[in-house]
């Protein structure tokens, strides 16, 4: 956790392009020497870099929230920063959160490496029909998809990991999962062997369909064979304010790209048009990749649908089907019955070790079970969502 977001809060160029934003959007409006006192959602908020950002914009109070431990860091940094008082923490998952009233700016960066895939287009949207207020603002404003045709062999090694040196033979067959997967990669210019193309955009500022279908056409710049497709984002974070993770642009911030892989690379010759065609669902992360050369008449098609691995209790989605609790989903279910605002987590604890010890398979495993759902379920001195 703390790797990762270090690697947010470093990226000199993603802050100077948010602190821009912010600004631009908090004194929105404002007459001359007038004190901004905008109420801020920073949802998923991690270390509060953004949340911070906002307090010194000038926002009058910010309500951070996030569902991992990175919401004890970041109140750690407002109260060190002498901003406690003016910023919340809520640990809880953006849908289940809820603050006193409706807000005027929701931000968000789950921007992900092709801009849709962090989850970000369900967040938003949620938040902003819930608790923004009529006329207030979300950052981002909208999301523009670009690929390109790519030819690296550091991304190749990724979708052919399972074809490896040293990979037992035996397991080779998992290349078919390989080859559907979404891989992260980072780029270099010289990877990128066609003109990108943008394929479209989504607009945050208003409800989102579940599926989007794009199609593109992206020109050979030299003769070769393309391994697949690279993709990445340009944000508007407001008005004329962008960001980008383009490996092609000089003021890119540091976050990686995705890699689609064809089955077999694609030969091209220099001037070929190469028809691609992307569909996604954000809702799910599934995505439908394909190219098309009509020169040659050659054809891929992969989707990540292909890469997952599905038990068949995952694949009984029947509405008629009759579910039963797991041993585990029970014990929590009696755990939960115990938790009344007058027993200690000792005394819980206790209870669930006398009156079902042979619902796990030891004492020791019980006694885990319990403190890790205790800490996951209860509040403790946390503003915590619904």
């Amino acid at each position: 956790m703390l790797d990762e977001h270090l690697g947010y809060i470093a990226d000199r160029i993603r802050l100077e392009r948010y602190q821009q934003a912010i600004s631009a959007t908090l004194t929105s409006g404002l007459t001359p020497g007038a004190i901004p006192a905008a109420s801020v959602i920073d949802a998923g908020c991690g270390f509060g870099v953004l949340g911070l950002l906002c307090l010194q914009s000038g926002a009058g109070h910010v309500w951070g929230i996030d569902e991992t431990a990175a919401i004890d860091v970041a109140r750690e940094t407002l109260d060190r920063a002498g901003l406690g008082d003016r910023y919340t923490c809520i640990r809880a998952q953006s849908f289940r959160a809820a603050v006193p009233e409706p807000v005027d700016l929701i931000i968000c960066d789950h921007v992900g490496y092709f801009g849709f895939d962090y989850g970000i287009i369900a967040m938003i949207g949620d938040l902003r029909r819930r608790l923004l207020k009529p006329g207030g603002t979300v950052m981002p404003r909208r999301i523009r998809l670009i690929t390109a045709g790519a030819a690296s062999e550091n991304c190749r090694s990724k979708a052919e990991g399972w074809h490896a040196e040293g990979v037992p033979a035996d397991f080779h067959w998992l290349r078919q999962y390989g080859v559907n997967t979404k891989h992260a990669c980072k780029f270099k210019p010289e990877d990128i062997v066609t003109a990108p193309a943008a394929l479209g955009e989504i607009d945050l500022t208003v409800d989102s369909p579940e599926h989007f279908a794009f199609k593109a056409t992206i020109t050979a710049l030299h003769d070769g064979t393309l391994d697949g497709l690279a993709g990445w984002f340009e944000c508007e974070l407001a008005e004329s304010v962008w960001m980008t993770n383009s490996p092609l642009a000089e003021d890119k911030i540091h976050r990686g790209q995705v890699f689609l892989p064809f089955d077999q690379p694609l030969a091209v010759l220099v001037g070929d048009a190469i028809e691609v065609s992307i569909s996604l669902r954000h809702d799910s992360g599934t995505i439908v990749w394909s190219a098309h050369v009509p020169r040659s008449g050659q054809r891929q098609k992969q989707s990540n649908w292909n890469s997952l691995v599905l038990d068949p209790a995952a694949l009984n989605t029947s509405p008629d089907r009759v579910p039963q609790l797991t041993g585990q989903a029970q014990a929590r279910a009696l755990l939960l019955g115990l938790i009344d605002g007058q027993r200690t987590a000792a005394e819980i604890e206790q209870a669930m070790l006398r009156d079902h010890p042979g619902m796990l398979p030891s004492a020791e495993a019980m006694s885990r079970f319990v403190r890790d759902e205790l800490a996951r379920n209860t509040a403790c001195g946390t503003t915590s969502g619904a």
